[in-house]
């Protein structure tokens, strides 16, 4: 499709938004959001994803007709798809992302300091940008071939990771970070190790492990720290090994993660910087991403560094 729209249109916000993100609480907030954006002083141009997948469908259509900045409005899933559209027509130099968190998990707003959507606008408002990295995944697809995703948040396998992939939508209703605990709870009767072949910038680490997390930014699972300080612009990637933990050392590592980060004071975990890592496990194994199916081991996890020209603040700023 070539270009339809104006310069002047093309770097206007298209608001992309997911109405059933927060268990379907986002469309019961479309006027308040409208309301947000017109105070702001900007146009309420929007259109809606219909089921998974779309947000990044959309992203790409409004790419291809000349649109230069989408602004995300759900949960982490939902920047999850825009971004993969962005990325996908390799337009990360072109196109500018944002996001107004709206959904269950709204870790990576809050990880770029724009929690609020007042700060969310602003930042839009005032032309505030900031290069954040990304992460690549070339993993195995649902139809045995190669997969190539990006994440902003977090790449994991394992026990852990596998409850945002069980947790049901009518579920997250519930706020942030209750339906995750919940499900951890049930999840807790299964098996809770595997073992898992694992290179960490060319160095082996293979062994029996509950989860290996891979983490761009410091949050997941609804303002859980699992990498405390990590920071989304330093060209690394932080690598959290959750050994073959029992069932009280897993819930005393979740609730460490509640606390601010203390389960990596804990004997079992542990934590690596890099810049590529290599997964695989003999056990047939989901990769999550921001919360996301993506694809399944065996998978490479690398760094873009710099890659998403994102609507952020600084983070020395003040919104």
């Amino acid at each position: 499709m070539s270009n339809s729209i104006s310069p002047e249109a093309a770097a206007k916000p298209l608001f992309i938004v997911n109405p059933m993100s927060g268990g379907g609480r986002t469309r019961r907030r479309i006027g308040t959001l409208v309301d947000a954006i017109e105070r702001a002083g900007l146009e309420a141009d929007m259109v809606f994803t219909t089921h998974r997948g779309h947000g990044e469908d959309l992203a790409r259509e409004a790419i291809e007709a000349g649109r230069e900045f989408l602004v995300a409005c759900g949960g982490d899933g939902t920047v999850f798809e825009v971004a993969n559209g962005i990325m996908a027509l390799t337009a990360q130099d072109r196109v500018r992302l944002g996001t107004i968190g709206m959904g269950t998990g709204k870790d990576v707003a809050k990880c770029l300091g724009l929690g609020r959507a007042a700060a969310a606008l602003r930042a839009i408002t005032a032309g505030f940008e900031r290069r954040v990295d990304i992460g690549k995944v070339t993993s195995r697809g649902p139809d045995g071939n190669n997969l190539v995703r990006y994440f902003l948040l977090e790449a994991s396998a394992g026990w852990v990771p596998e409850i945002s992939q069980s947790t049901p939508r009518w579920l997250k209703r519930l706020g942030d970070t209750a339906p995750y605990m919940i499900v951890t709870g049930f999840k807790l009767a299964g098996p809770m190790g595997r073992p898992f072949t694992l290179s960490i910038d060319g160095q082996q680490a293979d062994g029996r492990y509950n989860s290996i997390s891979v983490h761009n930014m410091e949050l997941w699972g609804g303002d859980l720290v699992a990498a405390p300080g990590a920071s989304p612009d330093d060209g690394l990637l932080d690598v959290i090994r959750w050994g073959d933990l029992g069932r009280v050392a897993v819930l005393k590592a979740v609730a460490g993660q509640r606390k601010g980060g203390t389960h990596l004071d804990m004997d079992g975990v542990d934590r690596h910087p890099a810049k590529a890592i290599e997964l695989s496990s003999p056990k047939p194994t989901r990769l999550d991403l921001d919360g996301e199916l993506g694809g399944y081991l065996p998978a490479r996890i690398e760094i873009v560094p710099g890659a998403i020209r994102f609507a952020a603040p600084a983070p020395s700023a003040n919104l």
